[in-house]
């Protein structure tokens, strides 16, 4: 199967408690997160593959909080600015590691509590600074796999309804098994059926998404 790159207009998923969906491959990032919440513990890392759903996981266990929201660079070249004692930092790494960890260190001095989130191991994040790898390793860290078959299901389903696209449970059982078990193929999938329905003016059906995945398988 064809993994295909898709330039495609952004949605604007759901990114709730009620719509986070638990499964193997996220529990323990979920207890990890939500014993950090209840915790003294300054930072928590977010980390997994792209599309894991890492800002929908800061997103649920934050829900019910006042938090702010800001980016890796902004917080490092001073322009982010927060309020609130929960900060969701997203984007990690900053291009300029000492600035953000000056930054990072000023927060956390004033009380502020920080979740970095970022693709990769933190500790690529620190761009070689020992100091701020030593305090990215310290923190407690919610880290996303990539799905099981459970989750794939679950996690196009939720794409589809995002879209506000009908498709019935028997198409999702049908594509499940025959495309790459990653988030990304998940993804990629829910988006070029939804695309390709439109432009053919057809339902996303099972005999449609059969000749999908045929036409993938191909090459096409």
């Amino acid at each position: 199967m064809r993994q295909l790159s898709l330039a495609l207009p952004e949605n604007n998923p759901k990114m709730d408690r009620a719509s986070f969906v638990r499964a193997a491959s996220n529990e323990v990032a979920w207890r990890t997160g939500t014993a950090w919440l209840h915790s003294e513990e300054p930072a928590l890392v977010i980390c997994g593959p792209s599309g894991a759903g890492k800002n929908h996981l800061a997103s649920a266990l934050v829900e019910g909080c006042e938090f702010s929201q800001t980016t890796a660079e902004a917080m490092a070249d001073g322009t982010g600015t927060y309020k609130t004692s929960l900060v969701i930092v997203d984007d990690m790494p900053a291009v300029d590691p000492r600035a953000f960890l000056t930054a990072f260190e000023t927060g956390i001095s004033s009380g502020h509590r920080f979740l970095l989130i970022g693709e990769g191991h933190p500790s690529v994040w620190a761009l070689g600074l020992k100091d701020l790898r030593t305090r990215l390793e310290a923190a407690p860290r919610a880290v996303l796999a990539d799905p099981d078959e459970t989750l794939l299901r679950a996690v196009m389903a939720k794409g589809f309804r995002d879209r506000q696209v009908a498709v019935s449970d028997t198409v999702i059982e049908y594509v499940a098994p025959r495309i790459p078990c990653t988030f990304a193929a998940a993804h990629g999938f829910v988006a070029l059926a939804d695309r390709t329905a439109l432009e053919e003016n057809r339902k996303i059906t099972t005999p449609f998404v059969q000749k999908l995945l045929d036409n993938l398988s191909e090459g096409d």
